[in-house]
């Protein structure tokens, strides 16, 4: 522990170097060249030689008012962002860009920086510290706004691959000041207390037959009528025609009045799908990389698809979260469902039994860590009224084979973090009993019409 938090802090320490390797390059060409004219004099009092050491003088000082005034601009960019800092502040913000991100199928992220001077004809960049111990690459904003030549404010977007659907929390962000050599990066901390969430995004799938079992308004007429239980907490008085055995006999012998329970209907107005997606996990998934992302996202991302499915369908989809999450201030709904898809994870608190009502339910989504035994009764119950559709997780790793391994220890590749995992859940010990898990799910599930697995 005392090792690794020692390399943080020495990795920390050199995000502030002010120079970069491209000055350390220069310094050294430099010295090696100055060395080799010193090795090999050239003839004095000629004319070849005094216009030589004219060009070199000439050379040398050019280089050092470059220098010089590319250090310059650093500066007075870093003294002006210190001085609006104690001054005024300066305004930060960060959020997901929904539009970038689905139309180029990567997390990208808006971020807002003012007021910020940038170095003349130099560069901004930043670093962002995330969830305590993360830091992000040094990356450069793609600028939004490129029409004015002197501007106090970036705002821009940034690619950023982020390994996980989830809600990040930015801690601090380090703003570098580069000249136009990129020679000189003088770093600064600013405070950023931010949140933002990255979002899942829907695949293809096949178009689901469900239909709703819920009614709350008059307002979607259906094919089939779909029997609607009544609502047990209204009554009406007793009436000739009435079901005696519908009378509360309770409320009868505190208040001697005959009421009966509103009896259930036919309803051809059932308008409402709800929609249950358990994350309960029969498995201890702490610690587990497999499990804690590409799992994880694999799953996030075929409810989002699912709920996107339904939604295009027509009907008001009710999405039931499994699991208390933080309030999302959107009024718009999908964005909602979008958060609370985002921000859920595998949980050990609350059973399937326990979650779900049969009576609402249209649509269950389960997945490899799913009790096959509370699924197996659900099922019998109210298999022909409930679509279930189980997510096979394994499903979101390519099968690892021969090759891969033959590749792996004889080929260097860049890094790919799939390949990471498929090698980590190849060789883990909880391998088998999910693929067994999922053999137990399928086939309860295939038990029924029409099942989905995907």
């Amino acid at each position: 522990m005392n090792f690794a938090r020692l390399k943080g802090n020495i990795k920390q320490a050199g995000f502030y170097i002010p120079f970069t390797i491209y000055f350390l390059v220069f310094a050294v060409a430099s010295v090696l060249a100055w060395r080799w004219l010193h090795i090999n004099p050239l003839q004095a009092d000629t004319a070849f030689g005094n216009i030589f050491l004219l060009l070199l003088k000439v050379a040398m000082w050019f280089a050092i008012i470059m220098l010089t005034v590319a250090l310059l601009s650093v500066v007075v960019s870093l003294v002006h962002f210190v001085y609006q800092k104690k001054k005024y502040g300066i305004q930060f913000k960060i959020d997901t860009d929904l539009k970038e991100s689905e139309l180029h199928q990567k997390q990208t992220v808006r971020l807002h920086i003012s007021p910020v001077l940038k170095p003349f004809f130099g560069f901004i960049k930043l670093r962002l510290q995330y969830d305590q111990n993360h830091f992000s690459k040094k990356f450069s904003l793609l600028e939004t706004n490129r029409k004015k030549f002197f501007s106090n404010e970036i705002d821009g977007i940034y690619n950023w691959p982020l390994p996980q659907i989830k809600e990040y929390k930015v801690d601090r962000a380090v703003i570098y000041f580069e000249d136009v050599f990129q020679f000189f990066s003088v770093a600064i901390d600013l405070p950023a207390k931010s949140n933002f969430f990255t979002h899942p995004t829907a695949k293809a799938l096949a178009e689901l037959k469900v239909a709703p079992r819920k009614t709350e308004e008059t307002s979607t007429r259906i094919d089939e009528l779909r029997k609607v239980e009544g609502e047990y907490l209204n009554y009406k008085n007793f009436e000739n025609n009435d079901d005696v055995r519908r009378i509360v006999w309770k409320i009868y012998a505190k208040n001697k009045e005959l009421v009966v329970r509103i009896p259930e209907i036919m309803d051809p107005y059932a308008s409402h799908i709800y929609m249950y997606t358990s994350y309960y996990s029969i498995f201890n998934t702490t610690g587990n990389s497999v499990a804690e992302v590409p799992f994880l996202n694999y799953y996030k991302v075929m409810a989002w698809t699912v709920y996107q499915n339904l939604v295009k369908k027509g009907f008001d989809v009710k999405y039931i979260p499994d699991q208390d999450t933080a309030k999302n201030n959107s009024a718009d709904e999908q964005q909602v469902v979008k958060y609370q898809v985002s921000t859920s994870q595998w949980h050990t608190d609350k059973q399937l039994k326990n979650y779900v009502k049969a009576k609402d339910a249209s649509v269950v989504l389960v997945s490899s860590f799913s009790d096959p035994e509370e699924v197996r009764q659900l099922a019998e119950q109210h298999g022909k009224d409930i679509r279930f559709i189980f997510v096979k997780l394994t499903d979101g790793l390519r099968r690892q084979n021969l090759f891969d391994w033959v590749q792996w220890l004889f080929v260097h590749n860049e890094k790919n973090d799939i390949d990471v995992y498929k090698r980590a859940w190849a060789i883990s010990p909880l391998r088998q009993k999910v693929i067994q898990n999922e053999k137990n799910l399928a086939a309860i599930i295939g038990q029924f019409t029409d099942p989905v697995v995907v």
